[in-house]
């Protein structure tokens, strides 16, 4: 898995097109142009400003459009690349926090103060994890302020404020944590402070209800800071283990998360993107639905174009490697090198983890 907005963000530029020479068609922006790797999309002699905005479905469009569309071509194909490379499955695991039936009858009594889970996760590399949703078992009504933080920020990294309106209710979360954002490890504490007005949770004393799920590169334990007050992360020598039950249950998914391998080594991806982003743009001059000097032109080219997409050869024809077999030779090699960096960025080793 990685997290396609940032992937996009940060590749944004690894390649790009160079302005053209006629005045009429000096169109780009600043942010077209650049190229971090080098490789520019017009480098095609069938890639051209003038064929591309005159072939255009909307007639009228402007340089400002024209830039975005471009902008969004180029984000299609880094997508498209990163989806053809990375498409193992990198799913490791997924429960509920408590799985077993509980017996809804007694009231919890918990102390004032900060009340939730502490989250270890594992030193492996690149081990990102999912809330999806949170269950919540309160026996009383009101509103509960949910708090994600990580050790190194005093605020917190996600945060939603919840109205209980049942004894059971679920609520969407889908918060993530992984190597792309200003947190990364350390230990993650999810919870609320609780009140003398915060909704009173269900105990879980019914047969083996209080036991805890093991999720595969997590360590989980309940904790308590007594009469902290503020929605700000706390003095972690403060931090007391907890017994007592708090009325969240979090679903969580872990898995592994390649957008920092990605964003790290971009320069593997250049060329499959100019190459994707080339045969994206000439397909927009065969399915013009404008009529006009410069698509017949285009037209005229369409047989050219084909052969420059799909290749050539066989009988007495010359042989053309085509720009979607180069592309695939691309793709197959960068997924050489992702095995070989996979190496040092993941560790696939078994071994047992213990929270400390």
């Amino acid at each position: 898995m990685f997290r396609v907005d940032k992937i996009k963000s940060n590749l944004y530029g690894i390649v790009g097109l160079r302005n053209s020479f006629n005045p009429a068609y000096a169109i780009l922006d600043a942010d077209n142009q650049i190229s971090r790797s080098g490789y520019y999309v017009t480098d095609s002699p069938y890639v051209k400003l003038e064929l591309l905005k005159e072939t255009n479905d909307f007639k009228d469009i402007d340089d400002t459009d024209l830039n975005l569309h471009l902008k969004r071509i180029q984000e299609s194909s880094i997508t498209n690349i990163c989806n053809q490379v990375f498409n193992r499955f990198d799913y490791i695991d997924r429960n509920l926090l408590f799985k077993n039936a509980n017996n809804k009858v007694s009231q919890e009594v918990l102390p004032d103060g900060f009340v939730g889970y502490k989250i270890k996760v594992s030193t492996d590399t690149n081990v990102a994890f999912k809330i999806g949703r949170v269950l919540l078992d309160f026996a009383t009504l009101g509103d509960v302020k949910l708090l994600l933080f990580n050790t190194a920020k005093s605020t917190p990294i996600e945060e939603k404020l919840i109205t209980i309106t049942s004894t059971q209710q679920a609520e969407t979360l889908d918060w993530l944590v992984d190597n792309s954002s200003d947190t990364y490890k350390g230990d993650y504490y999810l919870g609320y402070v609780k009140t003398g007005i915060t909704p009173i949770p269900y105990k879980r004393e019914y047969s083996n209800s209080s036991e805890m799920s093991y999720i595969s590169n997590l360590g989980i334990e309940k904790v308590i800071v007594l009469d902290h007050s503020t929605e700000t992360l706390f003095d972690l020598d403060l931090c007391e283990g907890l017994n007592e039950d708090i009325g969240i249950n979090p679903d969580i998914t872990v898995y592994e998360d390649f957008t920092d391998l990605i964003t790290q080594n971009e320069l593997l991806f250049a060329r499959a993107i100019q190459l994707d982003m080339t045969i994206a743009i000439l397909g927009e001059y065969s399915n013009s639905l404008r009529s006009s000097g410069t698509q017949r032109n285009a037209e005229q080219l369409a047989v050219r174009i084909l052969a420059e997409i799909e290749g050539q050869g066989g009988g007495d024809a010359l042989t053309i490697t085509g720009l979607r077999p180069q592309l695939l030779g691309e793709i197959s090699q960068i997924g050489v090198e992702i095995n070989k960096l996979r190496t040092g960025y993941f560790n696939n080793s078994i071994r047992s983890f213990t929270l400390t």
